[in-house]
C-alpha cells in the first residue's frame, strides 16, 4: 500500500512539492509587456484576467506569480498552511490520501480555500475548458527575470515546466499570511474549524458553447487578398484545434484555403490574436508566446475582448470565426474590461480594511 507523501528534505518549509506533473503546468504572472524591441513577446498567463482574479481572492497583488494548469493537472503536496484559489476551467479538485488514489474529497474552485500543511491536492481533467490558474497567498517565489517570474517556454526564460519532484518556493510568510487572510474572510480564528471556504464564488468565463468557441474577428491586413470563395470558406467552416498547438499559437485544421495567389511578404509585427495563413492554407492563431514578427499573411485579428477565450481552446475544440467591425469590437472590449474591474474591485474590498 502506498503511504502518504512526507515533506521533502530538499524543499523549504514554505513550499509546494510536485508529486505528479500535469499535462503542462508552468509558473506564470502578467508577463513581460513592452519587450518587442528585443524580440520577446509578453508571454505570461494565457488569461491574465483569470490569474488576476485568483490573486485578488487570496489577497495578493494582481501581478503575483501563480500556477497555470493545463488539461489533466498536477498532484501537489502543500508543505505549509496555504490560502489558495483555483480559477478558470471546470477542473475537478480533490484532496487525496496518497498520489495513487483514484478518488478523494472534492474541493470547490472559483473561490478561496484554506489548505492545511501536509495536504495532497490533485487537479483532474476539466469537464469544460482547458486551463486554470492557481494563486497562493503571498505568491510563488521564483527569481524575477526582466521584471517577471513567468515561464516563457518558447524563449527559454524563467522557470521550466513542472515535472515530478519540482519544488515551488512560496512567500516566506505564506503560512502566517494564509491563516490571517483565511480567518478574516471566514470570520473565525481557526480557519479549519468549519468549512474552510466561503459560500460565495465567482462565475467562470468559459465559452458558452464550449468545445465550440465563437470568436469575433476583424479583417486582417491581407484578408481582401483572399479570393471571395476562400474568404467565405475561412468564415463559414468550423476549424478544429490541432494537438500540435502550444503557448505560441493555435494550429487549426479544416478545409485548406488556396494560398497560391497570395504575395510573398516581408516580416512585420504581429500580436496575440493575429490569425496568420501559412502556405498549407490552415490558419494559426497567435498566443502570448508568439514570435514578435511574421511573414505569413495576416488574414484576421481576434477582437481583444475575446482574447481570454483562446486560453480555453484545447485539442479537438472547434473555432468558429465571426466577422465583426470596430464599431462592434470596441464595446465588447469596454464591457469586458468594465466587468473585470467590477469583479476585481469587489474582491479587493474583502481585504480593504485589514493589513494582511
Amino acid at each position: 500500500m502506498t503511504t502518504p507523501v512526507a515533506a521533502s528534505a530538499f524543499a523549504p518549509h514554505n513550499a509546494i512539492l510536485v508529486v505528479k506533473a500535469g499535462l503542462l503546468d508552468t509558473v506564470q504572472d502578467q508577463g513581460r509587456p513592452g519587450q518587442a524591441q528585443i524580440a520577446l513577446s509578453r508571454g505570461g498567463a494565457m488569461d491574465t484576467e483569470a490569474l488576476a482574479l485568483a490573486n485578488a481572492m487570496v489577497g495578493n497583488s494582481v501581478d503575483a506569480a501563480g500556477l497555470e494548469i493545463t488539461g489533466p493537472g498536477p498532484t501537489l503536496h502543500f508543505q505549509c498552511d496555504a490560502w489558495i484559489a483555483s480559477v478558470g476551467a471546470r477542473h475537478g479538485l480533490q484532496r487525496r490520501d496518497n498520489p495513487n488514489s483514484r478518488s478523494g474529497e472534492a474541493l470547490p474552485t472559483q473561490r478561496p480555500l484554506f489548505i492545511r500543511a501536509g495536504s495532497l491536492l490533485r487537479w483532474t481533467a476539466p469537464s469544460r475548458g482547458l486551463r486554470s490558474w492557481l494563486a497562493v497567498a503571498g505568491g510563488i517565489d521564483a527569481p524575477p527575470i526582466l521584471a517577471s517570474r513567468s515561464a516563457h517556454l518558447a524563449a527559454g526564460i524563467g522557470p521550466t515546466r513542472l515535472v515530478a519532484g519540482s519544488v515551488l518556493a512560496l512567500d516566506a510568510q505564506c503560512a502566517e499570511r494564509s491563516r490571517a487572510r483565511a480567518s478574516a474572510v471566514l470570520g473565525t480564528s481557526d480557519p479549519d474549524s468549519l468549512k474552510p471556504w466561503p459560500k460565495w464564488f465567482i462565475a467562470d468565463d468559459l465559452p458558452i458553447e464550449w468545445p465550440v468557441i465563437d470568436l469575433p474577428v476583424l479583417p486582417g491586413r491581407h484578408f481582401n487578398q483572399l479570393s471571395e470563395d476562400d474568404r467565405a470558406s475561412l468564415l463559414s467552416q468550423d476549424w478544429t484545434v490541432s494537438s500540435q498547438s502550444n503557448r505560441q499559437g493555435l494550429r487549426l485544421q479544416g478545409q485548406a484555403l488556396d494560398t497560391s495567389g497570395l504575395p510573398q511578404l516581408a516580416s512585420e509585427p504581429v500580436s496575440t490574436g493575429t490569425v496568420q495563413l501559412p502556405p498549407a492554407g490552415e490558419p494559426v492563431i497567435l498566443l502570448p508566446e508568439h514570435q514578435t514578427t511574421g511573414g505569413y499573411p495576416r488574414v484576421l485579428e481576434v477582437a481583444s475582448g475575446a482574447h481570454r477565450l483562446l486560453a480555453q481552446a484545447g485539442a479537438s475544440c472547434r473555432i468558429r470565426f465571426r466577422l465583426t467591425s470596430l464599431e462592434q469590437a470596441d464595446p465588447l472590449a469596454q464591457t469586458t474590461a468594465r466587468e473585470f474591474m467590477q469583479r476585481l474591485s469587489g474582491l479587493r474590498q474583502i481585504y480593504a480594511h485589514s493589513n494582511l
